[in-house]
């Protein structure tokens, strides 16, 4: 009689612990979400505050559930040492019901973002490689015009625009619900050598004598940016930010003439051009999180808000100098047909880096 009773309090205990408790049926490392066995039928409700225990019944620590559905939920662990230690199979016991608004975690948990909360952003460092599609920095090849006895406004043409390929390193930090970003970079420009006539010197209208233009640039930039709206999509994030960059820049340009009857050459130009540059950045980036890897993929929207130049002419012996329009000087007329200056533009951004 006593054991029948004993056997039907047991039996009823028993039943009460089960409904108030679950297994871990699913453990997402990427995401660092525990998935349970039991839901909203079995009181395990959105914000209820659920331990884990191992085999041995020893408690491992406890987190809050952030989705419940009738007979599964979720519950987001932010603590690494408490993620590490979970595992499929563990019993997961039901301890409190929602917590009062405003109410403090404990030892070896953090609650659970609220719901309509943003979380913290991650921090990462990474290398950047950067395609320009309009380069915010940029100069003409030149081509020499020869004057053939007649008063010109230039010597020089354009052949086209010089093309640029950057490469940087930026770090990124998580503050509250923002990003705050900060990077260099080295902008290379890939050199052109331009051969055009340059004199006819015995009438013949066979040009012997030829000029080689070549032009070699360089550029440093570091910046500042400040990502104020971070959707976040699960494995990837959208991000909107602005910034400002600054650029420095310098590009060295020559002029050789040369001859097809000898080895002799002489530089009738040189010349070096110097551009600082204040941009303000407009950032749209995406950025795709795969564990501790975060690869992004965006643009650099760039609007110059200041900028000054200056070209300085080391060597000039061009005879020819002396057909250009009177009211400009073979300086101003190169520094004009260079055209080494900071304009709008846009970049192509591809960077993997380390998620921390």
């Amino acid at each position: 009689m006593f054991k029948a009773i004993r056997w039907i309090i047991f039996s009823f205990g028993l039943a009460g612990a089960q409904a108030q408790a679950a297994k871990i049926t699913n453990v997402d490392a990427e995401k660092k979400v525990i998935t349970i066995d039991e839901g909203t039928e079995t009181k395990f409700v959105k914000k209820s505050k659920v331990c884990f225990y191992d085999a041995s019944n020893v408690k491992m620590g406890c987190s809050f559930i952030r989705t419940a559905k009738p007979k599964v939920s979720f519950i987001k662990i932010k603590g690494d040492k408490l993620f590490a230690k979970l595992a499929v199979g563990m019993m997961a016991k039901l301890e409190a019901g929602p917590p009062a608004a405003g109410a403090p975690g404990i030892s070896g948990e953090a609650p659970v973002v609220a719901e309509g909360a943003k979380e913290k952003p991650h921090s990462y460092i990474t290398p950047l490689l950067i395609l320009p599609l309009l380069g915010p920095i940029s100069y003409q090849n030149l081509i020499y015009e020869t004057p053939v006895g007649q008063q010109v406004k230039s010597l020089w043409s354009a052949d086209s625009a010089v093309k640029t390929l950057g490469v940087g390193l930026e770090l990124g930090l998580g503050i509250s619900t923002f990003q705050l970003s900060a990077g260099v970079r080295s902008r290379f420009f890939i050199p052109k050598k331009i051969s055009s006539d340059y004199n006819d010197a015995n009438n013949d209208k066979t040009f012997e004598q030829y000029v080689d233009t070549s032009t070699k640039g360089s550029s440093f930039g570091a910046w500042l940016d400040f990502y104020w709206l971070i959707m976040d999509f699960g494995v990837v994030d959208f991000r909107l930010g602005n910034g400002l960059e600054f650029d420095s820049s310098s590009v060295s340009f020559d002029a050789t003439q040369k001859s097809d009857l000898d080895s002799n050459e002489t530089v009738i130009y040189s010349a070096k051009s110097t551009l600082q540059a204040i941009s303000l950045r407009v950032l749209p980036t995406l950025d795709f999180i795969f564990g501790p890897i975060d690869f992004t993929l965006g643009a650099i929207i760039y609007i110059p808000v200041s900028q000054s130049s200056k070209l300085s002419l080391g060597t000039m012996t061009d005879t020819f100098a002396t057909n250009l329009d009177p009211s400009k000087t073979p300086e101003q007329d190169l520094k004009d047909s260079l055209k080494h200056v900071a304009k709008p533009g846009l970049d192509l951004l591809l960077s993997s880096g380390i998620v921390f």
